[in-house]
């Protein structure tokens, strides 16, 4: 098993494959107090570990290097389909969708899209989205961190106009 670094609370959560309500972990709805909470634990793991290799402190490509099976997905930020969820991101102190201190709004583009993805070897969080292209789709993940998380408000909830 893990060290005692926080690794420990996220695996015994997300290692079970089914979660309270039946849903399988791919399925699971993460409110912003779960995002929260998760991000907070994983910020606790210190061990050194294959899922550091790249910087993934904002949006990247999925690395060539990196296995999916290397990594578990816990759940989803996503209440709304793909043709419901706005596609305007959440800026205020005018970063943009690459910086690595841009915010994780969840009912903002793109993590109003993400899944969340552990690392099953020291159980840090990604976030991962499509990004589709005109002429491609594009993985990307994005290493989770606590302190970028907001509940920003959304008019419509996240909800698209129609």
């Amino acid at each position: 098993m893990l060290e005692s670094t926080g690794a420990d609370s996220i695996n015994m959560a997300s290692s079970k494959g089914i979660l309270e309500d039946g849903l399988s972990n791919s399925e699971q709805f993460l409110d912003i107090d779960s995002l929260t909470k998760l991000a907070a634990l994983a910020a606790s793991v210190t061990s050194d570990c294959r899922c550091l290799l790249h910087d993934l402190s904002s949006w990247s490509t999925w690395p060539i290097s990196y296995r999916e099976q290397d990594f578990l997905q816990i759940g989803t930020l996503a209440r709304l389909s793909s043709e419901e969820a706005i596609l305007e991101e959440y800026h205020p102190a005018g970063t943009n969708y690459w910086s690595s201190t841009a915010p994780v709004a969840p009912r903002f583009y793109p993590y109003n899209q993400c899944t969340l993805w552990q690392c099953r070897c020291c159980s840090r969080i990604y976030l991962r989205h499509n990004d589709d292209g005109a002429y491609h789709v594009a993985l990307r993940i994005r290493r989770l961190h606590a302190q970028f998380i907001v509940d920003a408000p959304h008019f419509n909830d996240g909800r698209e106009s129609r």
